[in-house]
């Protein structure tokens, strides 16, 4: 005969202590003493889960046929909701990642410190959420050092859109650093951002965007205070998902008298009624990209992000989506960097085109051997016959390419062309690599491409300089790309 425990996971789905002892006591008529001793003597199909993730060490209860349904992490979920774990804000965060974040950059979503008496560290999240089954850690082919979901019932795991996603947010983290810079809220020369190598840190917790501060109710005497920020290119964000960053908040300024007062912002595409109620209680910024740049940039936004999931598609049928994306974004002042070269990529792409049977936007290459990574940013095919990987230096008018942009290029091509011949069916394919950029060749660097290019046999260089582009798109009668190579790229706007 089943036990009234059983009969309660039975009727309730796998539950914590607390509510079973609580159904124990009101329905059945049973103190808190013979409660917790049934709960403890519990055995044959009654089953705790071995990892402790709820606070005080909390026991979680399912029988052994719930072991691998979608249920239990539903229901774990959400008692890890109920009770303010860490380990469910870092899971909810982790779900807006699309339940793949590089290892490095764990620490913004844990909602917890690098290292802080009496709190849970980021990396004690990271190893129990592992020794959970919650998630995994390897070196993926394309991305390095990532953690990665377990658990697709409890994190939306979405890898195809990882790259569009990170790219999307950091234009949004460059357009966000001018806005701070021209409202005075950072520190102008010392705004960092994710991808830069200055760590991003205010006290004990690290954010996609830190700047120290030198507003007035920010400052502690002489000592600055600190703008920090996370983006989050797309989601709407509830209550759940917003608790990370409520909880590195709150920790924040209660360790403020050591790491200073910080202003904290969280930015997404959109908050809920109870997300936004919760962000004014706890004193923290929830903006979107419309609200920060204006609705025609935040639509553009969300456009790149899903032009950029299917880049060589797009970038082969609809120049003028490309164009439009790029007249669009511009808006975002300091976006310039990251915004261009994704657009030249893709103008590069549909210029080349019709020369081959297949284009490809943005491939990381690995050799096999080394296990080095490098980007190709397009990757054109001609059947069985030869592969050409271009190189895009998109330059603002009147940029140029120096030696060391050459040097960098031409170090990768051993890589790039260990991750083609990886392929049978290119082992006997014509390989060659072309370098193009929207700028001019510095003198030296020009040398140095004309003497490589006479050198090399085995794997033939090229090279074209913004002229060199604009002049195959005329050629193609392309004028939509013409012309926007042109006003972004070659025409000073004050010439």
């Amino acid at each position: 005969m089943s036990s009234i425990v059983e009969e309660i996971l039975k009727e309730h789905g796998p539950s914590r202590s607390s509510f079973i002892t609580g159904l124990l006591k009101s329905q059945h008529g049973i103190n808190d003493v013979n409660a917790r001793k049934q709960l403890s003597r519990a055995r044959g199909e009654i089953l705790r889960f071995p990892v402790p993730l709820l606070p005080k060490r909390e026991a979680f209860f399912y029988r052994k046929s719930q072991r691998t349904t979608e249920q239990l992490w539903t229901n774990y979920l959400d008692a890890l909701r109920e009770t303010g774990s860490v380990y469910g804000a870092a899971i909810d965060a982790m779900n807006r990642r699309g339940g793949l974040i590089p290892a490095a950059e764990f620490p913004v979503i844990s909602g917890a410190p690098l290292a802080l008496s009496k709190q849970v560290s980021t990396s004690r999240v990271a190893e129990t959420l592992i020794a959970a089954g919650v998630l995994e850690q390897f070196n993926a082919e394309e991305l390095g050092d990532v953690y990665k979901t377990k658990r697709p019932e409890i994190i939306g795991f979405d890898p195809d859109g990882f790259k569009s996603r990170q790219l999307a947010e950091r234009i949004i983290l460059d357009g966000l650093r001018e806005w701070a810079r021209r409202m005075g809220f950072g520190s102008y020369n010392k705004i960092v951002i994710r991808g830069e190598e200055a760590p991003r840190l205010v006290g004990q917790f690290m954010f996609d965007l830190t700047a120290p501060s030198y507003l007035s109710p920010l400052m502690n005497g002489k000592n600055n205070g600190f703008f920090a920020a996370d983006v989050f290119a797309e989601g709407i964000f509830d209550e759940h998902a917003i608790r990370y960053f409520l909880r590195k908040s709150a920790l924040l300024k209660a360790t403020s008298q050591k790491s200073g007062q910080a202003l904290t912002m969280l930015v997404a595409e959109g908050f809920t009624g109870p997300a936004l109620t919760a962000g004014r209680a706890a004193g923290v910024i929830l903006a979107t990209p419309g609200t920060l740049f204006g609705s025609r940039v935040a639509t553009a936004l969300l456009s790149l992000t899903a032009t950029l999931r299917n880049a060589a598609a797009i970038a082969v049928e609809n120049p003028q989506r490309i164009t439009r994306l790029l007249d669009d974004l511009n808006d975002i002042q300091g976006a310039a960097g990251n915004l261009h070269g994704v657009i030249f990529e893709l103008i590069t792409a549909y210029l080349v085109r019709n020369e081959g049977t297949s284009v490809d936007v943005g491939i990381t290459a690995r050799d096999p051997q080394t296990g080095k990574a490098a980007d190709i940013d397009v990757l054109l095919v001609c059947g069985k016959a030869a592969v050409t990987g271009f190189e895009c230096k998109a330059r603002q008018p009147g940029g140029t390419v120096s030696i060391e942009d050459v040097d960098d290029w031409l170090r990768r091509i051993p890589t790039f062309r260990a991750h083609i011949v990886k392929e049978t069916r290119f082992r006997e394919a014509k390989i060659s690599f072309e370098l193009w950029t929207t700028g001019t060749f510095e003198p030296d660097a020009l040398l140095k491409l004309q003497r490589e290019k006479q050198t090399r046999s085995k794997t033939p260089i090229d090279f074209k300089d913004g002229a060199a582009v604009s002049a195959i798109a005329k050629a193609a009668k392309e004028k939509s790309i013409n012309d926007a190579l042109n006003q972004h790229f070659l025409k000073h706007p004050l010439a």
